[in-house]
């Protein structure tokens, strides 16, 4: 197809493909990867980390999530789309629950910060490895073919307003509700992403185009 349809993104099922991928888009800029990404020396700071330490956990952050990008390429293909996301969402709720738990009661109970450091490199490999690499493919496999240029357009553009609100959001939150509670609220938009990715989105490892269209026609 040369051109795509604007009128056939309305078409029953059709409506459905292009609301989920939007939700997926931007809830997944509100589970706090993006926040630990920009505002990663900050939290530390806030952890009572020197300005020197923080930026040396920021760097191992990095690596860690770009070491994990790869091998999210290298497995994605094997263990499938979706499985990769319950995995790795699964694995962020515990590691966004524990840094909670940490800025709650790691001072009091006289945690190492290596501790916070581990549950912040578990958190990002858990992140990378599933929706940070698996958005993106699903976005351009899951949409049929009339509409998957303007689809795919309209959930990257509602992707980067997610991002642009979270960059902007995430120090109000931490200076209103604590680094805690911001922490918290990340492990709770982690079930509605879930929930989504469960009930309405298809697996689209090894399926042709013509077999995930039927899918969402099959959904009026």
């Amino acid at each position: 197809e040369t051109k795509s349809e604007f009128k056939y993104l309305f078409q029953p099922g059709i409506l459905t493909a292009v609301v989920a991928g939007l939700c997926i888009a931007i809830l997944g800029q509100f589970m706090g990867v993006n926040a630990v990404l920009y505002y990663g020396p900050t939290i530390f700071e806030n952890a009572g980390l020197s300005g020197g330490d923080s930026l040396f956990y920021q760097v191992l952050i990095g690596v860690v999530n770009m070491g994990t990008t790869v091998l999210a390429l290298l497995i994605i293909d094997k263990i499938g789309r979706k499985k990769l996301v319950y995995y790795g969402v699964s694995g962020m709720i515990v590691s966004l629950l524990l840094i909670a738990f940490y800025f709650s009661f790691g001072e009091s109970l006289g945690l190492s910060s290596i501790l916070m450091l581990i549950f912040f490199l578990l958190y990002v490999f858990c992140t990378a490895v599933s929706i940070s690499a698996v958005v993106w493919v699903l976005l351009s496999e899951m949409y049929p073919t009339k509409v998957r240029g303007i689809a795919m357009s309209i959930a990257g553009f509602t992707l980067w307003v997610g991002t642009y609100l979270v960059s902007q959001l995430t120090p109000w939150l931490l200076g209103t509700i604590t680094p805690a509670g911001t922490f918290l609220l990340f492990a709770v938009m982690c079930v509605p992403y879930m929930l989504i990715m469960w009930r309405y989105i298809p697996e689209t490892a090894g399926k042709s185009l013509e077999e995930i269209e039927k899918y969402w026609l099959s959904r009026k």
